[in-house]
C-alpha cells in the first residue's frame, strides 16, 4: 500500500486526530496533500448534505485538518475552477436545505475555493453560462429574495464575488417588484461605512493630526443596481424650500430616510412637500437619495488653499451633517463625517476643533466628534498652570503618568533608551520622587515588566532574555491556517509569567475579528463576544497539545496593530 492509500486509511478510521498529524509529519515528503484535499472535500464537503449541515463548522474538520497541515487547493494538482463551478452548482444552486446560512448565497463551500484562489471568470463552463444559470434558477424557485436580502444584511463578503454578483443582480432586478427593491435600499442605506479613529498622530506644519481609517462595504454594487433601477419606476414628487422647487423620485426618498417615508405617506395624496432649511443643503440631500453611491461627487466640498472658502465649505458640510441627522440618513450621515475626517488637516485646526465637536456631539456623529477629542488632546502643548496646582493633586498626576502601560519594542531591551519613564525622571524633582516611590528604582533602564507591552519578533526570542519576567507581550497574529502553534508555543515557554498575549492583526471593523475567528476556529460567530471567546478558547486547545503538561497559558487578545501602537514612545 502505498502513503497517499495508507493517509486516506487513517483518514477513514481516525478523523483528523494526533495520528494522522504525525503520520503527514514523518511522510510528509511521500504525500501529495492537495490531491488528499480535494478528494476530502469532495467526499465530505460536496457529501450527503444533512451530515455536513449538522456539523456546525465552516468547512468540515477534515478539511480543516488538511489546510492546517499545510494542504492547498494547488492549480499544479488541482482544477479549482472546475471545484468551483461544481460546488456552486451543487450547493447554491441546489435545495435550499442544502444550504447551511439562512438566504441563497455565500456558502462557506464556495467562499473556502475563493479564498484558495478560484475565479468565477474561469469556471470551464463560462461565466456567462452561470449567470445564466443562476438567474434562471432563483427565477423559477422560492430563493430569488432570500439572495438578494441575504447580500444586503451581509456587510462584507469576499471580493470574489462582486462581478459575479453584479451580472447576477443587473439581470435579476429587472424582474423585482418596486416594493422589494425598494427594502433592499432602505436595509443597506441603514448601514454606515466603518470607520476608526486613532490617537495615534501624524504631523503637518507643526500640528498633529489623528490617523482615521475606514472599511468599505462591499455590497454598494446592489444598492447601486436596485438604484438605478428604481431609478427608471419611480412617481416624481416636488419639495419646495424657500418657494424654490426641487423635483425628487419619492420611492427612492422614502427608501433612503425614514423622515421622507413618514412625511410621503401621511400625504399620499399631494405630490408637494414644503420643507425648513437651506436650498443647497436639500437640493444635495436629493441628489444624494437618488444618487448610486459612487458617482455622488463631493468635489464641491473640499477644502482649498482659502482659509475663508474652506470654513465657508466645512458650514456647508455641518449643514448637510444637521439634515442627514434630521431625515435620519445613516449613510449620508456617516459619509458626511468620513469626508470631514479624511480631510481633517485641513478642516480641523485649534481654533475650531472645540466648537466642531460640540457639534457633533449635538448630533451624535460619534466619528466626527472622536476626531476632534483626539485632535486636542493630542496637540495640548503645555499647561502653564501646573505648579499652581496643590502638591497632592501634582503627585497624583505624576503617579498616573507613570503608571500608563507603554508598548517597548524588545531590541530596546538592556540598552540604553529614552523611554517616557526616563524622560518623566528627569523632568523636575519632585517628578523623579514620586515616580521612584511608584516603580522602586525602574530597571531596564525605564521599563517596567509587571505592566508595560512588551513587542516581540517571534523569530528572535533569544535577543530577549532579560524580558522574561515580561507579563504582558504583543506578536503579529499568525497565519490561522497552519502556523499558528509553531509560532506561539515559544513565546509562552519563554515567558513564563505571562498573564496577556496580545495577537496584532488589522482590525478596521467586527467583520475582521469575525473572518479571523472563522478561520481561526472553523465556526462562524453571530457577536464579538463569542468570536473573542472561541479564538481564546480554540488557542488555548491548540497549544495545550505543543506545551509541556502543567504549562500556565495566558490570555490570548486579538487587538487592532494601529491601536496598540498608539502605547509606543
Amino acid at each position: 500500500m502505498d502513503m497517499q492509500d495508507r493517509l486516506r486509511g487513517l483518514l477513514l478510521r481516525h478523523g483528523p486526530s494526533l495520528v494522522v498529524g504525525e503520520f503527514i509529519t514523518k511522510q510528509r515528503v511521500h504525500l501529495d496533500l492537495n490531491s488528499i484535499l480535494e478528494e476530502t472535500f469532495r467526499r465530505i464537503d460536496l457529501g450527503p448534505r444533512e451530515t455536513v449541515c449538522r456539523q456546525g463548522a465552516y468547512v468540515s474538520l477534515e478539511v480543516e485538518f488538511l489546510l492546517r497541515q499545510g494542504a492547498r487547493f494547488d492549480r499544479e494538482s488541482c482544477d479549482v475552477d472546475k471545484l468551483l463551478e461544481d460546488t456552486y452548482r451543487y450547493i447554491e444552486l441546489g435545495p435550499l436545505e442544502f444550504k447551511r446560512q439562512s438566504g441563497s448565497c455565500f456558502s462557506p463551500e464556495v467562499n473556502l475555493l475563493l479564498e484558495q484562489g478560484a475565479f468565477f471568470e474561469d469556471v470551464p463552463c463560462g461565466l456567462s453560462r452561470l449567470v445564466e444559470g443562476t438567474t434562471e434558477y432563483l427565477q423559477q424557485s422560492d430563493h430569488r429574495d432570500n439572495f438578494l436580502f441575504r447580500q444586503a444584511r451581509h456587510n462584507i463578503f469576499h471580493g470574489g464575488w462582486d462581478n459575479f454578483l453584479r451580472k447576477v443582480c443587473k439581470s435579476l432586478l429587472k424582474s423585482v417588484d418596486s416594493e422589494t427593491l425598494c427594502h433592499i435600499v432602505e436595509q443597506i442605506s441603514r448601514q454606515q461605512k466603518q470607520i476608526k479613529i486613532y490617537t495615534t498622530p501624524f504631523n503637518n506644519y507643526g500640528m498633529q493630526w489623528p490617523v482615521a481609517t475606514y472599511k468599505v462595504n462591499s455590497n454598494d454594487l446592489l444598492i447601486d443596481a436596485s438604484i438605478t433601477e428604481l431609478r427608471g419606476r419611480s412617481n416624481t414628487v416636488t419639495i419646495r424650500v424657500h418657494e424654490r422647487e426641487i423635483k425628487a423620485l419619492g420611492p427612492l426618498l422614502q427608501a433612503r430616510s425614514p423622515y421622507f417615508k413618514k412625511l410621503i405617506n401621511d400625504k399620499s395624496e399631494k405630490r408637494s412637500l414644503k420643507i425648513k432649511g437651506s436650498y443647497k443643503t436639500i437640493q444635495f440631500v436629493v441628489l444624494y437619495a437618488q444618487s448610486e453611491l459612487d458617482v455622488v461627487d463631493w468635489d464641491d466640498f473640499k477644502p482649498c488653499d482659502s482659509r475663508d472658502t474652506t470654513e465657508k465649505t466645512l458650514d456647508q458640510l455641518v449643514n448637510i451633517l444637521h439634515a442627514a441627522s434630521e431625515f435620519e440618513m445613516a449613510d449620508l450621515f456617516g459619509a458626511v463625517q468620513k469626508h470631514i475626517v479624511i480631510h481633517g488637516k485641513r478642516f480641523i485646526y485649534p481654533k475650531n476643533a472645540q466648537e466642531i465637536k460640540d457639534i457633533a456631539k449635538e448630533v451624535n456623529a460619534l466619528f466626527l466628534e472622536r476626531y476632534c477629542d483626539a485632535f486636542i488632546t493630542t496637540n495640548l502643548r503645555t499647561f502653564t498652570l501646573f505648579q499652581s496646582l496643590p502638591t497632592e493633586l501634582r503627585m497624583n498626576i505624576w503617579r498616573q503618568t507613570a503608571s500608563q502601560p507603554r508598548l517597548v519594542a524588545t531590541p530596546w531591551l538592556g540598552q540604553a533608551s529614552n523611554v517616557s519613564i526616563a524622560r518623566i525622571l528627569r523632568v523636575c524633582r519632585e517628578s523623579n520622587t514620586e515616580v521612584q516611590q511608584f516603580w522602586g528604582r525602574p530597571n531596564l533602564n525605564g521599563i517596567n515588566l509587571k505592566f508595560d507591552i512588551i513587542w516581540l519578533d517571534a523569530d528572535y526570542l533569544s535577543l530577549s532574555v532579560s524580558s522574561k519576567d515580561a507579563r504582558y507581550c504583543t506578536t503579529h497574529a499568525p497565519s490561522p491556517e497552519s502556523e499558528w502553534e509553531h509560532k506561539i508555543s515559544p513565546i509562552i515557554n519563554h515567558y513564563s509569567g505571562l498573564k496577556v498575549l496580545y495577537l496584532t492583526a488589522k482590525i478596521l471593523s467586527d467583520s475582521d475579528e469575525f473572518d479571523y475567528c472563522r478561520r481561526f476556529t472553523n465556526r462562524l460567530p453571530t457577536t464579538l463576544a463569542e468570536a473573542r471567546n472561541w479564538i481564546e478558547e480554540s488557542a488555548h486547545q491548540r497549544l495545550q497539545k505543543k506545551l509541556p503538561d502543567g504549562c500556565n497559558l495566558p490570555r490570548i487578545m486579538l487587538i487592532d496593530e494601529t491601536e496598540i501602537s498608539r502605547l509606543a514612545d
